[in-house]
């Protein structure tokens, strides 16, 4: 009994401050929630194929999403998840101004920068592109965003703020006005949704 305790207690306390992936509730993807187009069909189905679809990418930043979740006190499964559904774990990205690391690309201008698309017109970029400093720092905003959440809505439980979190990274936190509804206005309507399910997808193969 004291075993199966303190197991509990260790795997709580890898998420830090917030709620851990396996504990959010998510319906996944609607169908056309990535840049390599469409699923067939949604739902969680189609998270997980999209996110085994980046796992050979994403494995090469483990070591350095760990460090940024334990630094952040964060599921470092959810900074998994937002590498992928940002970039395709970094296939995704491009050239821009002959630096590489770029995303977000239209009308000869780029605006997000590295794994999670740090967006340069709001925020002033850190580190590399694939950097543990950029991780940190995208880290920070999805942080800063559940807190607002959580202000906003202060009844929900820390699961779904956590989540509510995830979808205002896309969107804003602002946009998040009801718990059922967090997604209407994320790209592809459905950016928390889709990246939760691709969190536990990435959480089970030992992410």
């Amino acid at each position: 009994k004291i075993t199966g305790a303190l197991l509990i207690a260790s795997a709580a306390a890898k998420c830090g401050n917030y709620a851990c992936v396996q504990e959010i509730s998510a319906s996944g993807c609607s169908g056309t929630c990535n840049q390599d187009g469409y699923c067939g069909s949604g739902g969680k189905t189609c998270s997980e194929r999209l996110a085994s679809n980046d796992w050979s990418n994403l494995r090469q930043y483990q070591s350095k999403a760990r460090s940024a979740g334990s630094k952040k006190n964060v599921d470092h499964n959810l900074i998994g998840a937002i590498i992928s559904r940002e970039t395709r774990a970094g296939a995704a990205l491009q050239s821009w101004n002959g630096q590489y690391g770029w995303g977000d690309c239209y009308g000869g201008q780029c605006y997000g920068w590295g794994l999670m698309q740090v967006d340069r017109r709001y925020h002033n970029t850190q580190g590399a592109w694939d950097s543990q400093a950029h991780m940190e720092q995208a880290t920070g905003i999805l942080i800063d965003t559940i807190n607002c959440v959580g202000r906003n809505h202060s009844g929900w439980s820390l699961a779904q703020k956590t989540k509510g979190g995830v979808s205002g990274y896309n969107a804003g936190c602002g946009n998040v006005q009801t718990y059922d509804g967090m997604d209407i206005g994320t790209t592809g309507n459905d950016y928390s949704n889709d990246t939760v399910v691709r969190g536990q997808y990435f959480r089970s193969r030992g992410f």
